[in-house]
């Protein structure tokens, strides 16, 4: 292994999981490095895509606190107000900040400006040399190592590869560890809107039968909007020209946005969920959704995955300062304790409200219509609800 590049930490995957982890553990003085099998130059290229994703108040926090916000925070809009509203049922919850007293909600951001966002700080972290390009084709554990070959013929050896290459992984499938799939029959249709009215930080989901739909405050007088449908239906819309789509949106929004026009998008991707039988193996770790998926209702998905780089960056930093191997059981299965067991609770959390609200027999609508309505007037509930779906702490 003369001619094996080494490094304390190996991440696979340049998405927003992968950049967030490696950028946070190059701030902490890892040796870091990163494969991904898109070109650089194409990530910092890409032309927006029309999709947009919410950091909630927790995930902000760990941003800055893992040295990655300064890099993201000019391309956010704070969300101070959030309405939630049963369509069918009835029920309508409201949520302010200024009544909750801890600051906003979250932010709203592209997807690309993030992404791109979190591209420069990892380069600025770790530098272009910890950039490798190419796929994995192998890991194999060696002495004191696990050593991953890659399709051109490379080699990295590290104490711990994480795997943070999506819903696909390759990093998964070569340690063997399971998942649980299922589909939802559902496709988002995603794009971002340009309009006269001022958002006010305010996000409004409407639960529809169909499936959510959703606005979320991006910078200026833009906003980010995540419609969910039953898949022919979504593909359908996704075909139609912009003005028709603009029709149905004003309609269906109540044209709470006023004039609006298309700016970037649409596009649309199915929906379903998935979860890792196990978060770790020996000198392996999965973070983001490589270890989950979670259906976009509440947009918990990739504050999961925040949460989960939070944590294994803690573990790995109190591992170092004990002396122990970072990719010993001792340092990671405290990380995939603490994850797993909140990450089940969210994505059965996401996946029973997605079932109940697009079904439209009398008892549940009449049900979450109550729900939604103590919700509103009940103050411990509704402070419980903020801490638990913005992760305010």
């Amino acid at each position: 292994m003369s001619n094996t590049i080494r490094c304390d930490v190996l991440v696979v995957g340049g998405g927003h999981a992968g950049l967030m982890l490696g950028a946070a553990l190059a701030h902490m003085g890892f040796a870091v490095r990163l494969i991904e099998r898109q070109p650089l130059a194409a990530i910092e290229a890409a032309p927006a895509d029309g999709r947009s994703l919410a950091l909630l108040a927790g995930s902000v926090r760990i941003a800055k606190e893992l040295g990655v916000w300064p890099k993201i925070a000019a391309h956010t809009a704070e969300i101070e107000r959030v309405e939630v509203v049963d369509v069918e049922g009835g029920g309508r919850v409201r949520y302010d900040s200024r009544s909750h007293g801890k600051g906003p909600f979250g932010v709203g951001i592209e997807h690309g400006r993030l992404r791109k966002g979190l591209l420069g700080a990892f380069l600025a972290e770790a530098g272009h040399d910890a950039w490798l390009a190419g796929e994995v084709a192998e890991l194999r554990r060696e002495a004191g190592v696990i050593a991953a070959r890659l399709t051109d013929g490379r080699t990295v050896a590290a104490p711990l590869v994480v795997g943070a290459d999506g819903r696909g992984s390759r990093v998964r499938e070569l340690a063997r560890i399971g998942v649980d799939r299922w589909t939802y029959g559902q496709h988002a249709l995603t794009f971002v809107l340009r309009h006269d009215r001022p958002h006010h930080g305010a996000v409004h989901e409407w639960l529809r039968r169909g499936g959510p739909l959703a606005t979320l405050p991006l910078p200026g007088r833009r906003t980010g909007i995540t419609w969910v449908e039953p898949s022919a239906e979504a593909l359908r819309l996704l075909a139609l020209e912009p003005g028709e789509i603009l029709a149905l949106f004003t309609e269906r929004s109540g044209g709470v946005l006023g004039r609006v026009e298309i700016e970037s998008g649409p596009s649309a991707y199915p929906l379903g969920a998935q979860h890792a039988h196990r978060y770790v193996a020996p000198r392996l770790a999965l973070v983001g959704d490589a270890a989950h998926g979670v259906h976009p209702i509440h947009a918990q998905g990739f504050n999961m995955g925040v949460a989960d780089i939070g944590a294994l960056a803690e573990a790995l930093q109190a591992a170092r300062a004990r002396g122990l191997d970072l990719g010993s059981g001792e340092t990671l299965l405290p990380y995939a304790r603490r994850r797993r067991a909140d990450n089940m609770q969210r994505l059965w959390l996401t996946d029973g409200l997605i079932r109940v609200f697009t079904n439209d027999l009398p008892p549940l609508k009449a049900a979450r219509s109550l729900a939604l309505g103590a919700i509103e007037r009940v103050a411990p509930l509704k402070r419980l609800a903020v801490r638990h779906g913005m992760q305010t702490g």
